[in-house]
């Protein structure tokens, strides 16, 4: 997913169930018994992330401050998760009555940094950066700061700030959002292995992004374990996320070889998903149905694998494009004088049951656009 390590042109980039999909397990000799309370709480979150999300925005809000320009700096416009965020801010900008331009950081550190400052001495009256931590763009940030310009971001956060802001104006979605992405892939595996799974976890532990999504796989294991549910963290594997077309096949395939007792992967992005299951297959450890991947994002190509009854089971999915609406809605409140606020951005777990209801990338099960659009404009 969302990177600053970055040959992202070259890797892409890479944030429920059916349980007749698998109910499954490599070597559980030693599986505990589970409780079924518990058991049953899983299951029942679990569908109900599986149904549409039906919710719309919040309302309330401020109509649209009229004579405003915003620029959009991305990390990539060569990867379709950042290319579709990138779009719906500008769609969202357009939508409002704004100026909007979008600067590429083509996938390089120095470059969006460059691209920040450069933007900030055009004096625009806000500035949305798309998967840029604060690391990267420090620089940048500082000058927009001296500047009087605020800075929002979408898929980044300053994990070391008690609110994840830090010097974000905004930040979209929120790191529970993010968190329960990880969750729910987590969870979906605990039914789908009848409440024992033996996890392998393969992520770029770098990247504010993924951090928090790994987070929610840990809370859930705590959660398992202390709950009456048998779930083990038997390995894990860190990576870079510009290997993931290089080393990360070899490596996913060789973990797996080292830990034969495991029954599923989680990995941290779909991307990374699809380069892993490649290393698996390439090493004959995909057939059978006695393992599994799940992983989140819900890119059209790990869902259409998944309704084809491939090796991934399970992905859950955001939607990109809410995301930048609710990005510029908040900017808007900025502008207003309020404060920003939750905007409900939802997320969707899929399986073989509902992937095909994606009809490619999963974007909304409402319409979440009228509902702004109704806000802004009355």
């Amino acid at each position: 997913m969302f990177s600053r390590r970055w040959k992202l042109a070259a890797v892409g980039m890479a944030a429920a169930l059916a349980l007749t999909a698998c109910s499954t397990g490599g070597t559980q000799d030693d599986a505990g018994e589970v409780d079924s309370a518990y058991f049953a709480s899983v299951q029942e979150k679990v569908e109900g992330l599986k149904a549409p999300q039906t919710d719309l925005p919040p309302t309330g809000g401020p109509e649209a401050v009229p004579n405003k320009s915003v620029v959009i700096v991305t990390i990539t416009m060569a990867e379709d998760s950042a290319k579709r965020l990138t779009e719906a801010l500008d769609s969202a900008a357009k939508a409002i009555g704004w100026d909007s331009t979008i600067y590429d950081g083509q996938g390089s550190a120095t470059i969006a940094n460059d691209k920040l400052q450069q933007a900030v001495t055009t004096r625009p009256d806000g500035i949305v950066l798309v998967a840029l931590d604060k690391t990267t763009v420090g620089a940048g940030l500082a000058a927009a700061d001296a500047a009087g310009i605020p800075v929002s971001c979408s898929f980044c956060w300053d994990l070391g700030a008690e609110d994840g802001k830090g010097p974000y104006a905004d930040v979209e979605p929120s790191l529970e959002t993010v968190a329960n992405m990880g969750r729910a892939s987590a969870e979906y595996a605990f039914v789908a292995t009848d409440g024992h799974p033996r996890y392998l976890q393969l992520n770029d532990p770098s990247l504010s992004n993924l951090i928090t999504r790994q987070s929610g796989l840990e809370d859930f294991i705590d959660e398992c374990q202390s709950s009456g549910g048998d779930c083990k963290l038997v390995a894990s594997q860190d990576f870079q996320v510009a290997d993931a077309t290089t080393t990360l096949p070899a490596a996913a395939a060789t973990l797996a070889r080292a830990n034969p007792d495991f029954n599923v992967i989680w990995a941290g992005f779909d991307f990374a998903g699809l380069q892993i299951i490649s290393g698996l297959r390439q090493a004959g450890l995909t057939s059978g149905d006695s393992t599994f991947l799940v992983s989140s994002g819900g890119d059209g190509a790990n869902l259409k694998l998944i309704a084809d009854g491939g090796y991934q089971k399970a992905s859950t999915a955001i939607s990109y494009e809410w995301t930048g609406y609710a990005g510029i809605d908040n900017l808007n409140r900025i502008f207003a004088g309020q404060e920003p606020i939750d905007q409900n951005i939802p997320i969707r777990l899929f399986d073989k049951s509902n992937a095909g209801s994606a009809q490619g990338a999963w974007i909304s099960d409402s319409d979440f656009k009228a509902a702004y659009l109704e806000q802004w404009h009355g």
